[in-house]
């Protein structure tokens, strides 16, 4: 093998990036970095027995687009690989969206690459990001206002994407093109200066080099440091997270705000920042700015909320910390009797059948299974609390309204948001977890029972 490839397959070992097996969706422009990285795998996929498959987005921006499209198709039928092509139109879409055009194109592709690793089954995504766009991304962060994170670059791994040329130099990329005779399509747009990141390669960073040659591996040494300082921070707020957990779900993610209340206001920050990456899947993460608003909710009152973006919220109630997407609409739904009945935005479920009444022999059972008298129960159906909703509590003779058992029970407001209610005839007969109606108790006369049962999906 010759140097570029074996140093690629250095990059691989060293960081863990592929494992023998792995399908691979190579992210393909026709441009230079991206027909260097799929030719140096197709040199690989024997060494590490993977799959390769190829993903084209044409951004409907250029005219020469189409001929780029071709060329991908050419170069993958050449190479024998699997071709997936498609076109949008991203000036529309970051118009839409009131992102840059360099924005929205980012968040298309990536949106398209992991559609199509959850349709055919790809494991990893493979970019051909080298070390100068690590550079690049470095000097534009700190033009931002960029934290430490920042700092770091490009990582040569995050979630599923993977960059196995990140420590190649992209004069390095175009001299091993160029010695084995690979031909790729130039970019007109890459001369632009309309675009932030040309603007930064063109000018500012031989600016940076006349005052030290050697600024570019400077800034990636910097960019080393502080990827393991955040790689210790990481560390410590997950495993803080993870003790201040009480609940983790689709929709929202619960936080003991006894287990965080001696750690630093900018940890319980960072430890909120965990939650949000984890409900919103990392692809955007709340600005600093945003993300203080967790520190005036932690100092605030009981029920003080406030947005962290992409309607996620951050709220305090009962001694608790919620984080959750607000955009959830919880509509009623049928109860299967007998059967199983999946609960929306949830990871639990019901789990109903009839039995005659002799053979209940225990009618106190836990707070998680109902025991109710069948025949009065009618038209059963599942909705979410309303103010002013009331039930008649087991064993009482007068109603009672849920917000006041709420608060005697101690139920957080957003958990009270997303207990089901189970209903016959439009009247409570349970509040799932918590008590049944002495109107639907079974009786004496009772011949039929019943049972609902508040299972959590394994």
């Amino acid at each position: 093998m010759d140097n570029v490839v074996d140093r690629i397959a250095k990059t691989i070992d060293e960081n863990r990036l592929l494992k023998r097996g792995d399908s691979v969706l190579v992210a393909l422009s026709g441009g230079p970095d991206s027909v260097a990285l799929l030719h140096l795998l197709d040199r690989l996929k024997g060494k590490y027995r993977m799959k390769l498959a190829v993903a084209h987005l044409d951004h409907g921006i250029r005219p020469e687009s189409a001929k780029e499209r071709a060329f991908c198709r050419n170069l993958c039928r050449k190479l024998k690989i699997k071709l997936h092509s498609k076109k949008m139109n991203i000036p529309k879409l970051a118009e839409k969206e009131r992102l840059t055009v360099e924005e929205a194109g980012r968040k298309a592709r990536y949106e398209y690459f992991q559609y199509l690793c959850e349709r055919f089954g790809y494991t990893k995504i493979a970019t051909g990001h080298h070390s100068d766009d690590s550079v690049e991304t470095i000097l534009f962060n700190i033009a931002r206002g960029s934290g430490l994170r920042g700092l770091s670059g490009i990582a040569p791994r995050r979630g599923n994407i993977i960059r196995p040329m990140i420590e190649i130099e992209k004069n390095e990329i175009l001299k091993w093109l160029d010695d084995q005779g690979i031909t790729y399509v130039l970019d007109v747009s890459n001369l632009s200066m309309e675009y932030a990141r040309n603007r930064i390669r063109r000018k500012i960073l031989p600016e940076l080099e006349k005052l030290n040659p050697s600024a570019r591996q400077n800034i990636l040494r910097l960019a080393e440091n502080a990827a393991e300082e955040i790689e210790f921070i990481d560390s410590t707020v997950v495993s803080i997270y993870e003790k201040a957990l009480v609940k983790a779900g689709k929709s929202k993610i619960v936080l003991d705000l006894g287990v965080l209340r001696d750690y630093d206001l900018n940890v319980k920050k960072k430890v909120v920042s965990e939650a949000y990456g984890r409900l919103s899947g990392r692809f955007y993460k709340p600005p600093s700015k945003t993300i203080s608003r967790a520190g005036e909710v932690f100092g605030g009152r009981n029920g003080a909320k406030a947005p962290l973006g992409r309607d996620i919220w951050i709220e305090k109630s009962q001694n608790r910390i919620c984080v959750f997407k607000k955009d959830i609409r919880r509509k009623k739904f049928k109860l299967a009797i007998a059967g199983i009945t999946k609960i929306p935005y949830s990871d639990w479920y019901f789990e109903s059948k009839i039995l005659k009444r002799s053979q209940v022999k225990k009618l106190k059972t836990d707070p998680d299974v109902a025991l109710l008298d069948n025949t009065m129960m009618k038209n059963v159906s599942v909705r979410y609390w309303e103010n002013g909703d009331r039930i008649r509590p087991f064993g009482m003779s007068g109603k009672k309204l849920l917000s006041d058992i709420f608060t005697d029970r101690k139920i957080s407001s957003f958990e009270r948001e997303e207990i089901p209610l189970v209903t016959s005839g439009g009247k409570i007969a349970w509040i799932a977890g918590v008590m049944i109606s002495d109107d639907f108790k079974v009786g004496k006369e009772t011949k039929e029972v019943l049972r609902i049962g508040l299972c959590g999906l394994s």
